[in-house]
């Protein structure tokens, strides 16, 4: 079954919707804008309190353009689960990690930032290592969590986002 979130609602079909396709499939055409609609489209999952369960590249359906871009496979029997007491922060530092792999870590970590605040980013940076990430990730190549927690630390140190310019004026 494959669930996704569209406006605030948790859809379910047997079939992924036919606008996505594997991620893996995506990975080569992905872009910065991309980037950020696909972090806004998992955010989508945290804001209505539901897990999309073990971030792996063959349980992730997406997009490269529009809302709800992402959608998860889940076995028979299984469904989505309320978020526990650490919100996204396993499922974040996951994401993190397989975007990484096929985008620049700034690029990554940067369009991160304008979705969730920096107490969710230091969340992630938790579990932004080898022990807690799923296996299937962490033996995909290349070998990139000691980057992505560096850069996330980074950004946690930063702080918060200033200024109001648009996210995407540079691709205009």
């Amino acid at each position: 079954m494959f669930y996704t979130v569209r406006e605030g609602r948790l859809f379910s079909s047997v079939q992924p919707p036919a606008t996505l396709r594997p991620l893996l499939a995506l990975r080569s055409e992905l872009l910065p804008p991309t980037i950020s609609q696909l972090h806004a489209s998992l955010s989508a999952w945290g804001a209505i309190g539901l897990s999309p369960g073990l971030i792996t590249p063959d349980r992730i359906w997406g997009s490269l353009a529009g809302e709800s871009a992402l959608a998860f496979f889940f076995d028979p029997g299984y469904s989505p689960q309320p978020l526990g007491h650490l919100g996204m922060a396993r499922e974040l530092a996951a994401w993190l990690v397989l975007l990484d792999k096929w985008m620049e870590t700034f690029v990554v970590i940067a369009r991160a930032r304008s979705i969730w605040s920096v107490q969710e980013l230091a969340g992630a940076l938790t579990f932004t290592s080898r022990p807690f990430l799923p296996a299937a990730i962490v033996h995909m190549p290349p070998d990139n969590w000691e980057r992505v927690a560096q850069a996330l630390a980074q950004a946690v140190g930063d702080g918060p986002l200033r200024g109001s310019g648009h996210l995407e004026k540079h691709w205009n």
